[in-house]
């Protein structure tokens, strides 16, 4: 019985390992805003990350000087291409960064698809009338999910517009183009379950190891136990880093909208905001296998001696015990032929 419990106590604290490490990555680098900006502010000088920016900046800044009129593609990518590979974007890259973390951690849960469709029209039609659209940016923030905001780096490509004598830079509306991330839904249950893991993040991370130590100790062979413990850790991490690739590799293609950034820029933002959760990974599964074989490796020194059965009289050293000493010649005695014994001395003597 103490065996079962114990497997299952270990199986629970394995299980609870990835959402640990999860916890902790939450924590650090998705819910706290430093930690995300920290994370992120390095992309400002990856080319693929900065192409694909300047590049969408560009195609919404191209759209609307030719809705006033304005046939200036070539001017516009030249200038926007300035403002991208110039000092300024570092800056203009964390503020976009800024606002768009701001923007998941007070996504409403109430959001939905229709009203990421419907969100999606309202900025085509801002685009073409050069108006704020029907949306204000409290409506957009439930309607919109998460969405890169590049108010920054439009204002700088408006004034080097100007300057360059682009005198329709001028009429260019105020509404600033955007790029989706995560639509509403999507956020909205992010949201709920970043947060939710980010406040276990120390239990998670006690509950584990605290968990697993007390499955080995129950188990009778504790070497069996820790080979299990080493083996299910590893799994674990076997099926996080799994779900990571399904993550990265299906839904984000198919879920970004055709007029969001380019995908190879949102799997490099992607691979830097998770690298330290899979180095973590990577970590632990090793950790887990070096445990299952080092405790294989070493035979049964952490075994515990099994009990005695209970009603099962111990071997005693009597002479008649097979264990003892006399046992031969006792069994020597019994195979001589019955003698009788030696007549009394005075029978004998006719007494």
């Amino acid at each position: 019985m103490r065996t079962v419990i114990g497997s299952l106590v270990i199986a629970l604290g394995c299980l609870l390992a990835p959402l640990a490490l999860l916890a902790g990555w939450a924590a650090s680098e998705v819910a706290d805003p430093a930690g995300y900006l920290r994370t992120m502010a390095p992309l400002a000088g990856h080319s693929v990350v900065r192409d694909a920016v300047t590049d969408h900046v560009a195609d919404e800044v191209t759209l609307r000087l030719r809705g006033l009129g304005v046939p200036a593609r070539a001017e516009v990518v030249r200038r926007t291409a300035e403002t991208g590979t110039g000092d300024d974007f570092a800056a203009v890259w964390v503020e976009i960064n800024r606002a768009a973390h701001h923007r998941f951690t007070t996504v409403p849960g109430g959001a939905d698809d229709k009203g990421d469709r419907g969100d999606r029209g309202d900025r085509g039609d801002r685009g073409d009338k050069g108006g704020t659209g029907g949306t204000g940016g409290t409506d957009r923030a439930v309607r919109g999910g998460v969405e890169y905001d590049f108010t920054p780096m439009y204002e700088l490509v408006k004034k080097r517009l100007q300057r360059a004598g682009v005198e329709a830079a001028t009429r260019l509306p105020d509404t600033p183009p955007t790029a989706r991330l995560i639509p509403a839904s999507a956020a909205a249950d992010a949201h709920l379950v970043c947060h939710g893991l980010a406040s276990l993040r120390w239990g998670l991370a006690g509950a584990s190891p605290l968990l697993i130590a007390a499955g080995v100790f129950l188990i009778r062979d504790r070497r069996v136990g820790l080979i299990g413990a080493g083996i299910g850790t590893a799994v674990g991490m076997l099926a996080l880093a799994i779900a990571l690739s399904a993550l990265r590799n299906v839904y984000l293609p198919e879920s970004m909208p055709r007029d969001g950034l380019r995908i190879g820029a949102v799997l490099t933002m992607f691979d830097t905001l998770t690298t330290s959760l899979r180095n973590g990974l990577r970590a632990i599964f090793g950790l887990g296998l070096s445990v299952a074989a080092a405790t294989f490796l070493t035979g049964s020194g952490f075994s515990r001696p099994a009990p005695e059965a209970p009603g099962v009289p111990k071997p005693s050293a009597s002479p008649a015990s097979p264990g003892s000493s006399a046992a031969p010649a006792a069994a020597s005695l019994a195979v001589l032929p019955h003698q009788p014994a030696a007549p009394a001395k005075d029978v004998a003597d006719g007494r």
